[in-house]
């Protein structure tokens, strides 16, 4: 018995040939417009969806080029030249669109086999060009397309490549340009634009050896932007840092370093012009057409298929037109009056933001909400532990405070070694593994972030009659605020990552041993809902949901890693609470949060960081490209920076 009906195979076979190659075009549009959206926004829907089309489009377009020979080869038929066309068609579509050539870094590294694949696929293609010619002058309009789609294809594996292997900088387009009259008489824009332009070609050579230890990381010309940025060095900086991350992004992920240079132009204008030529002849074909020659449906088909590709090289060259590359260029020729004018006159082409600008989030004691349908489904899956960190994972825009907070950290911390005060912090830094001390600091956090919480309130509610408030007295408590809810925040981010990203952090823990951790911290955070709802926490509320921990569980087992701190926990909580100065306490917790997030960004291994720029970036990729980059114009000295954190993290080995 047959599951698929008879008819349905002869349906099948008479227009899977059309129908592959349909999907094909439909998968280079996914491509096309969801492929850039990924360098600015943080979604996993996005991803997949990307994903999914990455892999899909090179298999349907290989596999529908296939059909078509076998098609031609076996069936004589008039429309064979009208299908013939389709083949040079697919090899564009092989190329795939410019805003996307690698789905990842480990994409680039396999531009050989994308080579040897370019080579098979144009011999198939020459054998359905060379089956289906016929004498007439149609016949050879199969010429130009096949140019068209072998310089597409081409060129999609000369940006792996170059990507792959970039040999003096010829990957950065301009590269050999210089600012004509200097930075004197430029712009914000036009000045933000050409510092990160160098610094993209000279980072990206740093990066092979990323060590703040070393200064092999060096810029010329580096004191004339001292001269003009002057005393607004750090919001210049950030700018910078920022247009630097989207210009590394498109070397790595896209046709950037083709589309921009003069070769890449040459080779563009040539096929362009190959597949308008194609296109005017179907139109004199459809002029002169007979039903008795040639199918309507293939002719509609080969119309959608050049007009599509048209028109996605149209709208790539309008998005050209208005990329950072492009105002690069015209600044560097002496054109930047017209890189401003664009950027006025059309504001609404240019990328507002260069990577996301957000914070994932992953708060542990937060009191679970129910799922309990879903978690049923999942258990029996076996994926409980994903799903909980999914349903757990919020996210928040960075604050406009954050950057400056972190700038000034870095700052105080290379200016000298002792003045950053973790004060009793300090021991518990220095001799404890990264991933643990993350689940500690956090669950630390946590407890301060009630306990204030709780203090506020009934001190508001003792002076709801007190109409008179000191103006500096409100100050210092926005200052305390902003620390608290800095700490709070970078707490939430650095569980997320160690628990979604931890391939970004300085680690070696098994994902296991993750999920042990983590479990002991939900019991421990339900037990503190559970002791303590509306009230101020006290030590001995502490003390005794420790104890509770340790001698109390579901299945009858021990929390040892809860064990293992609850003296700490205890301890470290009694000195916060009896601390008295609240702004003293959230600023040594804020300097403990940015102490480990500057370790975790200079200590993670780098290619990961180049990863993460395709899934919407991450503050850690900001503050990694910041730090070996920031001395080059005085803000900070990185040797006595590395210094401050190995003395800070002195277990915790590089990765």
């Amino acid at each position: 018995m047959n599951l698929i009906p008879a008819s349905w195979k002869i349906q099948w076979d008479v227009w899977e040939v059309q129908m592959l190659v349909l999907l094909s075009l439909t998968l280079q549009i996914i491509l096309f417009v969801f492929g850039k959206r990924r360098k600015n926004i943080s979604s996993q829907w996005i991803n997949v969806i990307v994903w999914l089309a990455y892999i899909m489009a090179d298999w349907v377009a290989t596999v529908a080029l296939g059909k078509l020979s076998r098609t031609l080869n076996n069936i004589p038929n008039p429309n064979n030249a009208l299908q013939a066309l389709w083949a040079p068609l697919l090899l564009l579509h092989l190329g795939g669109p410019d805003t996307i050539t690698a789905y990842s870094l480990n994409d680039n590294q396999l531009w050989i086999r994308h080579f040897l694949g370019m080579g098979v696929q144009a011999i198939v293609a020459i054998y359905v060009i060379v089956m289906s010619w016929r004498h007439f002058w149609f016949s050879f309009m199969l010429i130009p397309a096949f140019v068209a789609g072998i310089i597409k294809y081409g060129e999609r594996t000369w940006a792996l490549k170059l990507a792959c292997y970039d040999e003096s900088k010829s990957i950065v387009p301009f590269y050999d340009l210089r600012v004509p009259d200097g930075l004197a008489k430029k712009t914000r824009c036009e000045i933000v634009l050409i510092m990160a332009h160098k610094l993209v070609m000279e980072f990206k050579d740093y990066v092979e050896n990323y060590d703040i230890r070393r200064s092999s990381f060096k810029l010329r010309y580096a004191k004339n932007f001292q001269d003009v940025i002057n005393l607004d060095v750090y919001k210049y900086f950030e700018n910078v840092l920022e247009v630097e991350m989207g210009l590394m992004y498109d070397l790595l992920y896209t046709k950037a370093p083709i589309t921009f240079s003069k070769r890449g132009c040459i080779f563009r204008s040539i096929s362009f012009m190959c597949t308008v030529s194609v296109l005017v002849g179907l139109f004199r074909l459809i002029a002169k057409w007979h039903k008795q020659h040639y199918s309507m449906v293939d002719i509609a088909i080969t119309g959608v298929l050049l007009v599509g590709a048209l028109a996605l090289e149209i709208y790539a060259v309008i998005l050209l037109i208005f990329s950072d590359w492009t105002m690069i260029w015209l600044i560097k020729c002496g054109s930047g009056k017209w890189a401003i004018r664009l950027w006025q006159k059309f504001p609404w082409f240019f990328e507002k933001k260069k990577w996301s600008k957000k914070m994932g989030q992953i708060d542990l004691l937060k009191k679970e909400d129910k799922h309990k349908k879903w978690s049923r489904i999942v258990g029996r899956l076996g994926i409980q532990d994903k799903f909980y960190r999914y349903m757990r994972t919020t996210s928040v825009c960075i604050h406009p405070r954050l950057y400056p907070m972190i700038v000034q950290f870095i700052c105080s911390a290379a200016a000298t070694d002792n003045l950053i005060d973790f004060g009793w912090l300090e021991g518990v830094i220095g001799s404890t593994p990264f991933h643990e001390l993350v689940f500690i600091m956090h669950i630390i956090t946590d407890l301060c972030h009630r306990y204030d919480d709780t203090s506020k309130s009934e001190s508001d509610l003792e002076s709801v009659a007190c109409t008179s408030e000191n103006s500096e007295n409100s100050a210092n408590s926005r200052g305390h605020d902003d620390d608290k809810e800095t700490c709070k925040t970078l707490s939430n981010y650095m569980m997320y990552l160690l628990l979604t990203c931890r391939w970004l952090l300085p680690v070696v823990v098994s994902d296991s041993q993750l999920i042990l951790v983590m479990n002991d911290v939900k019991l421990f955070s339900r037990y503190i809902n559970e002791q303590v709802t509306g009230r101020r926490m006290f030590p001995m509320d502490m003390r005794r949901i420790t104890e509770l921990a340790v001698t109390r569980d579901e299945e009858g087992r021990k929390m040892e890693k809860i064990e293992e701190t609850s003296v700490l926990l205890q301890a470290i909580f009694s000195d916060l609470i009896d601390e008295g100065n609240m702004e003293v306490k959230w600023e040594k917790l804020k300097n403990v949060w940015l102490a480990m997030l500057c370790y975790a960004a200079i200590s993670g291994p780098k290619n990961y960081h180049l990863q993460q720029l395709r899934e919407g970036g991450e503050l850690l990729n900001l503050v990694w490209f910041l730090i070996p980059q920031s001395h080059i114009f005085d803000i900070v000295n990185t040797f006595r920076l590395n210094s401050f954190f190995n003395q800070c993290f002195q277990s915790m080995p590089h990765v």
